[in-house]
């Protein structure tokens, strides 16, 4: 195991502690701890089951976690699982922060705020451009998580597919929006669901190699393991399916079950002009009492067809980031939000923490340079984590622009369901 702190161990109140990297070793009392915390939570089955491709039975566990120990005994953990971006070969390393973990008889000792503390620097040391969690906003602000992702979740009840879906499909005809490569009208052809079925996903199937291979051709996904992926999409106790048209592969679906209610948080498929009826074959045979659909916002096609038959959608925050990196964050995403959407040229510059950004698109060359600040009445100087909500979250479509070009943002930050730990 690896130590952390400068010395071998370090006096907190009075008590012998010292941070460690915990090894393999540590894993079954790492699960233990973790449950008895989280209680009903994560049962049935505990983190095991919960997220199975850190805590299942081939997941090894090493060397992604931080505990504090005190006489042997963890008195506080949380993981640090590697998330990373990729678009047009480039990739955006992160972190994510899950499995935050307090002895209740340590609580208020500081101990979760030295952890988050030494995730921070270890970020720094090791090129991190950002973390992500979940959980309580306030309660991790003060280490600089900001709520900046957004997402749209579309709800359909058994009316809306009876009515809308079936309909659709009876029909025939197009459906769609604008494409997000060109921006043009790109319709989605309207066909019947007969031959549509299901399966779950096997592992280490070639279905399951089939499925990786639509995932990775996307221009904006998270870097996964093709050997993994089945298992990955199971995290949250998702049931990753194979999408079948007349036996032969079409894609695959997470198909997210929690008290009753069905909702789709992942789905691609080969020829998105299966899409309605896939949606249609999916309400049928899984979902007849109705279900919710989770999408990026870069998703216009998919948005621009629900958008018709589903009965209401909201537009949500998603998870909360801290930023070690944003000149690293804003010319990633900017570049990201390029190949999806495309983006006009112009400048934009800004001031944060005595720096001055200057953000500017020209012919398609994205460039984003940063220079010590000067107080400038035409440049807006930010506060940092109302900064980061602008540019990634939904506040830029009710403050306005502040100066940028129209389009830039919100920049498409967006963590699928299976990669959030």
């Amino acid at each position: 195991m690896e130590q952390l702190t400068e010395e071998k161990g370090f006096d907190w109140k009075g008590a012998k502690m010292e941070v460690i990297r915990a090894g393999a070793q540590w894993k079954e009392e790492i699960l233990r701890f973790a449950d008895r915390i989280f209680g009903k939570d994560v049962q049935p089955g505990g983190f095991a089951e919960l997220i199975p491709d850190v805590y299942g039975p081939e997941a090894a566990c090493d060397g992604n976690h931080l505990l504090v120990v005190e006489d042997g005994r963890i008195r506080a953990l949380l993981l640090t699982e590697p998330i990373s971006f990729v678009s047009g070969g480039e990739i955006l390393k992160g972190i994510g922060v899950g499995t935050v973990s307090v002895a209740e008889d340590a609580r208020g000792r500081g101990f979760m705020q030295l952890l988050l503390k030494t995730v921070r620097e270890w970020m720094t040391k090791e090129g991190y451009v950002f973390a992500v969690l979940a959980g309580q906003r306030q309660r991790y602000a003060y280490w600089g998580y900001e709520p900046m992702e957004m997402k749209i979740s579309m709800h359909l009840d058994a009316g809306n597919g009876k009515h809308g879906l079936v309909r659709a499909c009876a029909a025939g005809g197009k459906a769609g929006g604008p494409d997000a490569a060109s921006n043009e009208k790109t319709p989605i052809t309207v066909t019947a669901d007969e031959g549509i079925s299901f399966a779950e996903m096997e592992e280490g199937s070639e279905e399951e190699g089939l499925a990786f291979e639509l995932f990775e051709r996307l221009p904006l996904h998270t870097l996964r393991q093709k050997e993994r992926f089945a298992r990955h999409l199971k995290s949250g106790r998702c049931i990753p399916l194979v999408i079948r048209e007349n036996g032969r592969f079409a894609g695959y679906m997470c198909d997210s079950v929690r008290n009753g209610k069905h909702k789709i948080a992942e789905l691609e498929l080969a020829d998105m002009e299966l899409y309605p009826a896939v949606l249609t074959a999916y309400w049928k045979q899984r979902a007849p009492e109705g279900f919710s659909v989770e999408l990026a916002p870069f998703r216009i096609q998919e948005f621009s067809f629900l958008e018709k038959v589903c009965g209401s959608y909201e537009l949500c925050t998603g998870h909360q980031y801290y930023v070690a990196d944003l000149p690293a964050m804003l010319d990633f995403f900017l570049r990201a939000k390029q190949r999806l959407t495309g983006l006009s040229d112009g400048e934009w510059s800004f001031q944060v923490e005595e720096r001055l950004y200057c953000c500017s698109v020209k012919g398609g060359n994205i460039q984003v340079t940063v220079g010590a600040g000067k107080k400038d009445k035409g440049v807006k100087e930010w506060e940092k984590g109302e900064l980061v909500r602008f540019l990634f979250g939904p506040s830029s479509a009710v403050f306005g622009l502040f100066g940028a070009p129209a389009g830039w943002f919100p920049l498409p930050l967006y963590l699928p369901g299976a990669d959030a730990v």
